[in-house]
């Protein structure tokens, strides 16, 4: 009914209103810093009893770079260093007694940014296992390799202290396999291991964004949406999206404040660049207005590419039976390295 469209139009533009007054200046960005990235000790147990220290070690520190690099690509936030601060340190002393006090670029001692939030990552989960195969006739041997990644951000205010109750979390599973290959020296490559952990710091920063700023409508131009965020942020052409009407509902009791979401209309993403997406409205339209929350909803996977290296990060080959892994039978083809 009339009444409700208007109920659901006054909600989203009362959300956007809410929304912006709760934001920080025009022009600003909320100030977080990312923690040492930290693996739970049961995880690092598990590794040293299999000999995967090394690929657990790898993949942290691909995943603590990558989760900065990933959060930063994604103009959300401005993110302050913490974990170098000895560097910082020592040029703010150095400036204090070498460099021209007048100088407007000179390091100032106590005058580092403070964080409104702590970004806390975390290690959980980690799995790495290899079964290979031999034929010892042709002097060959196969391998399926199988690696599992689980990670979370804990998001601390420090205005407050307070942990967050939602946590980003994010499971991930690679298969890596060679078959016929001459050796079994190196089967096991570092790609696949680099590849997994960067999946994860792009899925858990998009988890990171969605939990504190979601993405929004810009403008609504006929049958056009414009959303403030793009391709760094998980906004992909072909994607479909859901747009909500938002208000700010707190509870009595415990004082918690909660999102409420009228489902008003979706989109489809037809184009973007890295920072904005531009969606085309499909179906009814509800109510989609400024300032209305954005969630892709349906995500068109991206093609994969052939690649001539030995190593492949698609799904393992339903398993067979020794009878049926013969070499050179017709149902199975010799693949020579």
């Amino acid at each position: 009914s009339f009444r409700t469209m208007y109920s659901i139009i006054t909600a989203c533009v009362m959300g956007a209103a809410l929304a912006q007054g709760q934001d920080l200046a025009k022009g600003e960005k909320d100030t977080v810093f990312i923690g040492t990235l930290n693996v739970q000790p049961s995880v690092q147990e598990w590794a040293k009893s299999k000999g995967r220290e090394l690929t657990l070690k790898r993949a942290a520190e691909t995943l603590e770079s990558q989760l900065i690099t990933a959060l930063n690509a994604t103009r959300v936030f401005q993110i302050v260093e913490r974990q170098r601060i000895a560097d910082l340190q020592v040029e703010q002393a150095f400036a204090a007694v070498a460099v021209n006090p007048s100088d407007r670029n000179a390091a100032q001692q106590l005058k580092l940014a403070g964080a409104k939030y702590a970004f806390l990552p975390q290690i959980d989960g980690f799995e790495d296992r290899t079964e290979k195969q031999r034929f010892g006739d042709i002097d060959r041997v196969s391998m399926d390799r199988k690696l599992f990644f689980s990670a979370v951000v804990k998001v601390v205010d420090t205005t407050t202290g307070k942990l967050l109750p939602d946590a980003p979390s994010v499971q991930l599973s690679k298969t890596e396999t060679v078959e016929m290959a001459q050796s079994d020296d190196n089967l096991e490559s570092d790609q696949v291991v680099v590849e997994l952990a960067k999946e994860m710091a792009s899925k858990l920063s998009q988890g990171v964004i969605a939990l504190l700023r979601p993405a929004k409508v810009l403008t609504v131009t006929g049958k056009q949406i414009l959303i403030n965020r793009g391709a760094d942020a998980g906004f992909q052409q072909g994607d479909f999206v859901e747009v909500y009407a938002t208000e700010e509902v707190t509870d009595e009791d415990s004082g918690e404040t909660f999102r409420n979401e009228i489902a008003v209309g979706r989109a489809r993403i037809v184009r973007g660049d890295a920072k904005q997406s531009f969606g085309q409205i499909e179906g009814e339209d509800t109510g989609i207005a400024k300032g209305c929350v954005v969630k892709v909803v349906k995500s068109v996977e991206a093609p994969v590419r052939p690649s001539a290296s030995r190593s492949s990060l698609e799904p393992a080959p339903v398993e067979s039976s020794e009878e049926d892994m013969s070499p050179g039978s017709s149902e199975k083809p010799l693949k020579f390295q």
